[in-house]
């Protein structure tokens, strides 16, 4: 058996040396090979495609009153922040909107039409102004929100951002959450989901 192997090694270095044109085209094969893949390593760490982290703040808040008592809509100033370090790409998005519910029910909404873009190796904020038809809030969401409130509880507002057409890709929601009040007032990494072409997202919202 062993002198079987023998004989068949030999062979390969006949056929090798007997063909110098193929045992040079296999070197320069291998050596191309050792060097393109740490080339390639590096050149998809600096220019390939990947998501930023996302997250928001709600760094101020205006008419968040009683409905019937309340003159005016409320008004939510909101500060996306979109962390693009990692990649030397730039993050766009052609469109988006943005929605503000507390408790499930949306209590402020905004269109992006011309959507934004954060630079490749830099860390930006998005400011959102997000606003609702109609003055004050339900009476039930703010009696809960001031019992939460009183009893120092954390009051949180979930965000939920849709980007379209990002980098050629298919629409992405975002879903954040702001803590307006109590701790740990975060911020929290936004859940981000890609949307299906009939524009639901796939996962199921999910909140901290």
């Amino acid at each position: 058996m062993g002198a079987g192997l023998v004989e068949d090694e030999d062979r390969r270095r006949d056929c090798l040396d007997g063909h110098p044109h193929i045992q040079c085209a296999v070197t320069v094969i291998l050596m191309a090979i050792c060097l393109a893949l740490p080339v390639y390593g590096c050149w998809a760490s600096i220019y390939g495609y990947k998501t930023p982290d996302f997250w928001v703040k709600v760094p101020g808040i205006e008419g968040l009153e009683r409905g019937p008592s309340a003159l005016a809509a409320p008004v939510f100033n909101v500060t996306l922040r979109v962390d693009n370090e990692a990649t030397r790409r730039p993050f766009c998005t052609s469109r988006a909107s943005a929605a503000v519910s507390y408790a499930g029910v949306q209590l402020g909404h905004v269109d992006l039409p011309g959507g934004f873009c954060v630079p490749g190796q830099v860390v930006s904020s998005v400011p959102i102004v997000a606003t609702s038809d109609g003055v004050g809030i339900p009476g039930e969401l703010y009696e809960r929100m001031e019992s939460q409130r009183r009893r120092r509880e954390r009051v949180s507002l979930e965000v939920e951002v849709r980007m379209e057409d990002c980098c050629g890709r298919l629409p992405v929601m975002l879903w954040c959450t702001a803590v307006v009040h109590g701790q740990p007032q975060g911020p929290f990494l936004c859940k981000v989901a890609p949307m299906l072409k009939d524009g639901e997202p796939r996962p199921p919202r999910l909140y901290y």
